[in-house]
């Protein structure tokens, strides 16, 4: 009897704006609420990528939902890629893109999030979610620093 092989599932994609102010500097972070998992964490306004969705696309759904930014595709700059491995198995694809914005906004926070900040780069907070700490280990932030 020849073994049952099973396929893996598919990566889990995500896609999250590192959201920078041009005039400041920093870095716009929300931090998770009491009502989704992870609350007390901070991380980049972002999140899951629908099947059939392009990341880019999600992303601006995204980002109208968690705060009510309504962005066009090309104010997206693509800054990378990172696929996260358990095990022998991809279980994460993450999209990253800039947002850069004139001035420090107040994002209209859904339920998702419980507040919002600007932080300065040597200023970040220490606990976040799994994508926001993978983005500042891999440099991501340090090539945006002024």
């Amino acid at each position: 009897m020849a073994k049952d092989r099973v396929k893996p599932s598919p990566a889990k994609t995500g896609a999250w704006a590192i959201i920078q102010c041009i005039e400041t500097g920093k870095f716009l972070l929300g931090k998770r609420s009491e009502v989704v998992n992870n609350s007390g964490l901070w991380n980049f306004f972002g999140g899951r990528v629908d099947r059939g969705e392009a990341p880019r696309k999600a992303l601006m759904r995204e980002l109208v939902e968690e705060t009510g930014l309504r962005v066009k595709e090309k104010q997206l700059i693509k800054l990378g890629r990172v696929s996260s491995i358990s095990g022998n198995v991809a279980d994460r694809d993450m999209h990253y893109y800039l947002l850069r914005v004139s001035q420090e906004i107040a994002p209209r926070l859904n339920r998702e999030h419980s507040n919002f900040r600007w932080f300065k780069p040597g200023s970040l907070p220490e606990k976040f979610n799994r994508p926001t700490t993978t983005a500042i280990k891999r440099g991501l932030l340090k090539k945006l620093e002024h």
